[in-house]
């Protein structure tokens, strides 16, 4: 646990100088969710309705460009080997990068979305379960992730495969996280689906990093 936290401060220190993608990525996160107002038109009631799945498409759309540069710049600079040569196993560097960029993107998330909320007409009793929903599926999409950044290291247009990678394994993720926000809506419990979605959470959890340390290391063999 002491070389996690000492590699994840050394994250977040990278992270606060570099905090800049984070607000690039959480604007255009707004771009995109403010362009579905202007297609669906001057229809509150119908834009309350597909705020909650706009808001999750929009989400999605705005992490899976951040993916390429997870493990690109470490591996270049060799940073992940000196992890290595320091005998510390790959898998808690890994869970410190996947932890520090979970921070650093879902922080602008979550201080944007009240406004896209106003913007959608969506109730403010509801924003609780969307933000909840939200922290737990953009978790999950960052294993996914980090796992697909690691499988496409060294890859030639790693972004487009990046994309073909995450997009299928993340719609468990978006349906979970959509339908407990539409239950909230109706009155109904989203308990069910956010308890869904939490295992999707775990089940990432346990098998990503795995995958992602081997990718990592069968990367750095391959040099």
């Amino acid at each position: 646990m002491h070389h996690f936290f000492i590699l994840l401060f050394r994250e977040l220190q990278r992270g606060w100088r570099l905090i800049l993608d984070g607000c690039v990525q959480a604007a255009f996160f707004l771009m995109i969710a403010a362009l579905f107002p202007l297609a669906v038109g001057p229809a509150p009631d119908k834009l309350a309705e597909l705020a909650a799945a706009l808001i999750w498409i929009a989400a999605l759309l705005s992490l899976i460009p951040a993916f390429d540069r997870l493990f690109s710049d470490d591996l270049r600079l060799g940073w992940v080997e000196q992890v290595m040569s320091c005998q510390i196993p790959v898998w808690i560097y890994v869970w410190a990068k996947l932890v520090s960029w979970y921070l650093l993107s879902l922080i602008p998330f979550l201080i944007i979305l009240p406004v896209l909320g106003v913007m959608m007409g969506l109730d403010g009793q509801v924003w609780p379960v969307l933000m909840l929903s939200l922290a737990l599926g953009m978790g999950a999409i960052l294993l996914l992730g980090g796992m697909s950044a690691g499988l496409s290291t060294g890859a030639r247009r790693s972004a487009m495969l990046l994309a073909i990678l995450v997009l299928p394994l993340t719609l468990p993720v978006l349906v979970f996280g959509v339908m407990a926000t539409e239950a909230a809506l109706q009155g109904l419990s989203p308990w069910p689906h956010l308890k869904l979605l939490g295992a999707a959470f775990l089940f990432f959890a346990v098998i990503c990093p795995p995958a992602t340390q081997l990718a990592l290391k069968s990367a750095i063999e391959d040099r």
